[in-house]
């Protein structure tokens, strides 16, 4: 999905020392004048304003930032030496970069309640205005005791229920499994089918580049077909919402995820096609299957010929019922014929003869 960028904003990191929320881009705290461990954390501002000073978003385009592997200090991406002791920058670590900060707020932010007094500041203030207390990150409330543990004996009887159930499944499906038996034919009976069909229109619907040669077409509207990276003629470009995106430099660039919906004509049409609208069947318990008798009207044909054939079988005092569509084995059943069954449950999958 393609990302377009809407701007760059700063972050702010709260120094681990003293609490205090500091610009992204300040190296050292403003409070405690700390230098800016390597492992801090950018936050995403309260009060997201684009940058608009064309310097600032060059920085903030050039990439993250990297530590001094002798002092630790921060440099820019594109410097070589250390600002802070003049090493060379060539082994530093770049800090890390990417993470999704949160969805992006143009709007201004809540203010935010001082810790120690209730004074309410603005949301990325590093300091009280009145008592002068460190507004950095409040700290999160402890996490909630876990339950306690269920009941033993209902877990007992949960754990036999299961295994009571899991006995009805096995029995229920060995039921099932295949065997072996032998069985004299006791019963025949047959059915065959002739569908009638007649020249009828048809309504169908799709998309109009899709509908047939010599169709006829009615109404048609406009929509969605799908979904693109690019633009086109027939597209409405739709983003979601805008997000910012940790640079590791002190800054955050404003994304947001767009795509091409793609709108084409979808059109009910008609077409002349042959419909079942009859079906002839003849069924008999003999062994002389035949075919019903068919008078056509007109614009009507015979389509699809079905045929059936049921044989009964007694093993053990069982019944069984196999059904083919292949006429020769049903004329080889006679009856009273003796033949080797393999059986699933009451219905047998294959014959042969005994």
């Amino acid at each position: 999905m393609p990302k377009e960028t809407l701007g760059y904003t700063y972050t702010y990191w709260t120094c681990p020392s003293c609490g205090t929320k500091n610009l992204g881009t300040l190296k050292t705290c403003s409070g405690c004048s700390a230098a800016q461990p390597e492992n801090v954390q950018f936050e995403q501002a309260g009060d997201e304003k684009l940058i608009t000073d064309q310097a600032e978003i060059a920085a903030a385009q050039i990439g993250p930032d990297i530590h001094c592997p002798f002092c630790g200090t921060r440099n820019p991406a594109d410097a070589k030496k250390c600002s802070q002791c003049g090493g060379d920058l060539q082994e530093g670590t770049a800090r890390q970069a990417g993470a999704i900060l949160g969805a992006h707020s143009a709007g201004p932010a809540p203010q935010i309640s001082c810790p120690s007094c209730g004074t309410l500041n603005p949301a990325d203030a590093p300091n009280c205005s009145s008592c002068g207390a460190a507004l950095g990150a409040q700290q999160s409330a402890a996490p909630a005791e876990p339950p306690p543990s269920a009941n033993k004996g209902c877990r007992w009887s949960l754990i036999g229920l299961a295994a009571l159930v899991l006995i009805g499944i096995i029995y229920g499906v060995s039921s099932c499994w295949p065997k072996n038996a032998i069985g004299s034919v006791s019963s025949v009976a047959w059915q065959r089918s002739i569908a009638i069909q007649e020249l009828h229109a048809v309504q169908y619907e799709d998309w109009e580049k899709d509908i047939p040669a010599g169709a006829d077409i009615g109404s048609c509207s406009s929509r969605q077909s799908g979904v693109q990276d690019e633009p086109a003629a027939n597209a409405t470009k739709v983003c979601g919402t805008p997000y910012s995106r940790d640079l590791g430099n002190g800054r955050a660039e404003v994304l947001q995820d767009c795509s091409y919906y793609v709108y084409d004509e979808y059109c009910s049409y008609t077409v002349q096609e042959w419909t079942i609208v009859d079906t002839l069947q003849a069924q008999g318990s003999d062994y002389s299957p035949m075919w019903p008798r068919v008078s056509l009207g007109a614009n009507q044909r015979e389509g699809d010929r079905t045929e059936a054939y049921t044989i009964t079988f007694l093993s053990d005092d069982k019944s069984y019922t196999y059904v083919t569509d292949d006429v020769n084995v049903f004329s080889q059943c006679q009856p009273n014929t003796t033949w080797r069954l393999v059986v699933s449950g009451s219905r047998v999958t294959s014959i042969s003869p005994g």
